[in-house]
């Protein structure tokens, strides 16, 4: 088929020009090799740092708890390593260490490196020069400053325990006020002699509307013999059974206005009262008139007692929620205190144990061998890249030599 590729036709411009190809990969290997060879040694001396977690963690609060290990911000640690305020400090430091030019800030950021490693609590402060006895100086020159410099920054300080000390006068000030406002409170609190009237004033109540409740049902039965009465000759004796009955609705009336009751003893089967049916009916009359009277008046003291009772459990709200306010005021401002005091004991004791976050994991030492320029490495990759320059070269060759088409036909 036409649109098959032969391939020996590529083999075959390859053979043809097999001696160009080689001889330019040669010529770059030999151009690289001489180059590598020409160019100064460059060394790398690498200082670690660590992030360390604290052996002993207090928390006298739950409230302030110290931070662990996964929450330290490492991340941040190569930023900060590489700021602008640690470079000037390190360049300081080295005085005549450094030549012209490298104390320069930019130039000596190019010279420094800060990468986190496999473990990112782990920072790896890589520095290069032409001098090695220079980039180990540089470098642990540098992990020194980095150090202090995280340890100011994220670890504990005087400061912080002096601010904490000041946190707790102030708390101490606001409790001792707290207090006293209480106090000044409860010698005019009326709340317990608020809650005595008014239990007072409800057993009234309810004995007012009890009151009442009893002589309606001794009204009530006044009228249910009153009914029975005028069934009879208003001029007829009085039965016996007529009496009894109206005498214990004439006891049952004094109960309701005596705390002792009224005991009765009937020694006669006669009728005792000697009164007509008419005058017994007129008898009950009169009492109920005075019965109803006597419940007009307790529900109107009780209607009168009402209010006074509202107005006072009123009163017993607003001095109990006043209280309660100064009460809330004293354990928020107890709570405060006793938090802010354990915090800034467990930051001065911090403090004062000079826990560090972080720590020089290792100096840098002097190299010994060059990490530049790597000339086995750089020959490899010129030869390489000089074959495939020779392969383009002589299928572009054939390409511009090779007749056309046109020219063919």
């Amino acid at each position: 088929m036409e649109d098959e590729i032969d391939l020996r036709e590529y083999i075959d411009v390859l053979i043809r020009h097999w001696k160009a190809i080689v001889a330019l990969a040669v010529v770059a290997a030999l151009f690289a090799g001489v180059v590598s060879f020409l160019l100064p040694p460059t060394y790398q001396a690498t200082a670690l740092v660590a992030a360390v977690k604290p052996k002993y963690q207090m928390r006298f609060d739950p409230k302030f708890e110290t931070i662990n290990d996964e929450e330290l911000p490492v991340k941040a640690y190569p930023a900060v390593a590489t700021s602008d305020d640690v470079l000037l400090t390190v360049i300081a430091k080295l005085g005549d260490v450094l030549d012209e030019k490298e104390q320069e800030l930019h130039a000596f950021a190019e010279m420094v490196e800060a990468t986190s490693t496999g473990d990112p609590s782990l920072i790896a402060l890589k520095v290069r020069s032409r001098d090695p006895v220079k980039a180990s100086r540089v470098a642990n020159t540098w992990a020194d400053t980095v150090v202090q410099h995280l340890n100011d920054l994220y670890g504990q300080s005087e400061d912080e325990a002096q601010f904490f000390e000041e946190q707790v006068k102030t708390a101490e000030a606001n409790l001792k006020k707290a207090e006293e406002e209480l106090i000044a409170y409860q010698a005019k609190n009326q709340t317990e002699v608020l809650n005595t009237r008014i239990s007072s004033m409800q057993a009234s109540l309810r004995a007012y509307y009890d009151g009442a409740q009893a002589i309606r049902l001794v009204i009530q039965d006044a009228n249910n013999l009153i009914s029975r009465l005028r069934l009879q000759s208003s001029d007829a004796p009085a039965s016996l059974g007529d009496d009894l009955a109206s005498l214990l609705l004439e006891v049952q009336s004094l109960n309701t206005q005596h705390q002792l009751p009224i005991e009765l003893q009937v020694t006669s089967v006669q009728s005792f009262s000697g009164k007509t049916v008419g005058e017994q009916i007129k008898l009950l009359e009169d009492m109920v008139t005075t019965l109803n009277d006597k419940v007009i008046a307790l529900e109107t003291e009780a209607a009168n007692l009402e209010p006074q009772i509202l107005e006072l459990q009123q009163q017993r709200e607003e001095a109990q929620t006043e209280y309660e306010r100064l009460q809330r005021a004293v354990d928020t401002s107890k709570e405060v205190y006793m938090t802010v005091v354990r915090k800034a004991e467990e930051t001065r004791i911090a403090a004062d144990s000079e826990g560090e976050e972080v720590r020089l994991a290792s100096y840098a030492a002097v190299p010994t061998k060059p990490v530049s320029p790597r000339k086995m490495l750089n020959i490899a990759v010129a030869g390489t890249l000089g074959f495939f320059v020779g392969v383009f070269g002589a299928f572009a060759w054939e390409y511009w030599n090779s007749p056309r088409e046109s020219q063919a036909s």
